[in-house]
C-alpha cells in the first residue's frame, strides 16, 4: 500500500512540475497595465488562460478582442497582459495547460479610485433662510477599498448645526441660516486615489432693517442726519421716501440732500442728511430696503416741533418725557371718560413748563398729580402734547388708561382709627375717675 502511494505522489509531483509559475494575488490600480506571467517546463503543451471560467487567450491567440489582452511568448513562457486595468478585471486569472490538466491562479485585485456625484446635482443650490431639513447627499458610485467620505466648507469651518449622517456621506442642514452659505466640498479617498465634488449654497435672506428712534428732533436751519440699519440677500437696494414719495433732490428742500452706505460686521447702514432743513422738510422718512424677496419699511419723524410724549403714570402722578431742541412753551393735556369717542376742548388743560424740566439736552420731563383734573373712581383715557415756538407736536402714540382710586377708602380707614384712638381715651379717662 505504501508503494502504490508513493507512486501517486511522484505522477502528481511530476505533472504539477509542468507549470514552473507560483500564482498567488496581485494588487494592480485601475488605469495601469498589468503583465502575467506563466513559464512552462515544455512550451509545445498549449497555454490556456482564463479569467475565472471563461477562455480569453489560447496560446498566442486572443479570444477574448474586447478585454483588452495583449499576449505573447518569451522562451518558455506566456505573457499575458492587461493593457489598461478596469474594475471589471477584478477576477481570478488561470494560465492551464491541455496536457497534462494543470492550472496556477492569479487573483487579481483592481484598486480603483473613488468616483463622487453630489445631489442636488445643480451645482449651486438656492435657499432661504428658514427653509427646513435641507439634505445634501455625497454619493460614492465607484471606489475599491470601500473610500472613506468627508465633508468640508471652503475657506471656514463645517458649522457646528449641521448633521452628518450615513458615515459622513450626508449633512442635514435643519433650518437655513445665513452663514450656511458658502461652498461644500464631498472628498472620498481611498488608497488608489481620492476625488472630490462641490456644491455652492446660496442663502437668500428677506431683506430687514430697522432705525433706532421713530422721532427725531432737529433745530430749524441746521443739518439732520438719521439713519437705517438693514441687510438682506441679494443684496437690497435703498431708497428714501419723503411723506410717502421718494425723495427727489432736485427738489428745493432736498438741494442739499445727500445719502452715504457703510458695510459694518454683518449688516449695512444708510445715512441720510438733510443741510439745513427748513420747515417744509419736516415730515416722515421712510428707508425702504428691496431685493427679489420682498420689501420693508423704516420710518422716522423728523421736526423741529415736539415729539410725541412718553407718558407713565403711578398712583396718582402723571409723568412724561417730550424731545424737542427749541424750549417748550406750554405743555396741552387732555381727558376723557374711558367711554367717550373724542377729547373735547373744555376736557384739554394747560400745564406750565418749570425749568427743571430740561438739563440743556433734547428732553423735557414734567410731573403732575392727575387729582387735580380728574375724579376718583373714574377710568379715563389721557392724552397729552407739547409746544415750542415751532408750533404744537404731535400727541402720544397711544392714550394712557388711568383710574384713580376712591378716596372713601382712606376716608373708612382714617374715621376707624379715630374712633379706636377715642375708646382708648375714654376708657383711660373712666379708670382714672374709678381710681
Amino acid at each position: 500500500m505504501k508503494l502504490v502511494l508513493l507512486i501517486l505522489g511522484l505522477l502528481i509531483a511530476s505533472t504539477s512540475a509542468q507549470i514552473r509559475t507560483k500564482g498567488g494575488t496581485l494588487i494592480a490600480k485601475e488605469g495601469e497595465s498589468l503583465t502575467l506571467r506563466c513559464e512552462v517546463e515544455d512550451p509545445s503543451v498549449a497555454i490556456i488562460w482564463r479569467k475565472n471560467t471563461e477562455v480569453v487567450a489560447v496560446d498566442d491567440e486572443i479570444l477574448d478582442t474586447y478585454g483588452g489582452y495583449e499576449i505573447s511568448m518569451e522562451g518558455s513562457t506566456s505573457v499575458l497582459t492587461i493593457k489598461r486595468v478596469e474594475p471589471i478585471n477584478s477576477a481570478n486569472y488561470s494560465c492551464a495547460l491541455a496536457e497534462p490538466e494543470v492550472s496556477v491562479t492569479f487573483v487579481i485585485k483592481v484598486q480603483v479610485k473613488p468616483l463622487v456625484v453630489i445631489s442636488p446635482d445643480t451645482g449651486v443650490y438656492h435657499a432661504r433662510v428658514g427653509e427646513k431639513n435641507l439634505v445634501i447627499t455625497c454619493h460614492v458610485k465607484e471606489g475599491n477599498p470601500k473610500p472613506g467620505v468627508v465633508w468640508t466648507k471652503q475657506a471656514a469651518k463645517l458649522p457646528e448645526d449641521i448633521k452628518r449622517e450615513h458615515g459622513g456621506a450626508r449633512i442635514v442642514i435643519t433650518e437655513v441660516k445665513k452663514h450656511h452659505a458658502g461652498k461644500y466640498n464631498c472628498l472620498a479617498e481611498n488608497i488608489a486615489g481620492s476625488d472630490r465634488a462641490t456644491i455652492d449654497i446660496h442663502v437668500a435672506e428677506k431683506p430687514w432693517v430697522k432705525n433706532e428712534d421713530t422721532f427725531i428732533p432737529v433745530r430749524k436751519n441746521q443739518n439732520a442726519s438719521f439713519w437705517c440699519t438693514y441687510d438682506g440677500t441679494p443684496v437690497p437696494q435703498v431708497e428714501w421716501l419723503f411723506n410717502g414719495y421718494k425723495i427727489n433732490f432736485n427738489d428745493e428742500k432736498f438741494k442739499k440732500t445727500s445719502e452715504t452706505a457703510q458695510r459694518l460686521n454683518g449688516y449695512s447702514k444708510s445715512t441720510l442728511t438733510v443741510g439745513d432743513i427748513s420747515e417744509e422738510a419736516f415730515g416722515d422718512y421712510a428707508c425702504r430696503i428691496s431685493n427679489k424677496l420682498g420689501s420693508v419699511t423704516a420710518v422716522v419723524h423728523v421736526s423741529g416741533r415736539p415729539g410725541p410724549p412718553q407718558l407713565s403714570f403711578d398712583e396718582s402722578e402723571l409723568t412724561w418725557t417730550v424731545r424737542a431742541f427749541d424750549k417748550i412753551l406750554e405743555y396741552q393735556l387732555c381727558h376723557r371718560l374711558e367711554n367717550a369717542d373724542h377729547f373735547l376742548p373744555e376736557d384739554c388743560n394747560s400745564v406750565r413748563v418749570k425749568k427743571s424740566d430740561n438739563n440743556g439736552d433734547d428732553k423735557w420731563t414734567h410731573t403732575i398729580d392727575l387729582s387735580t383734573f380728574l375724579e376718583h373712581g373714574n377710568k379715563y383715557h389721557v392724552q397729552l402734547k407739547a409746544r415750542n415756538a415751532l408750533g404744537w407736536g404731535s400727541m402720544a402714540k397711544d392714550a394712557l388708561h388711568v383710574e384713580l382710586q376712591r378716596i372713601e377708602k382712606e376716608e373708612a380707614k382714617g374715621a376707624s382709627i379715630i374712633s379706636i384712638i377715642s375708646s382708648i381715651l375714654v376708657t383711660l379717662v373712666t379708670m382714672y375717675l374709678l381710681f
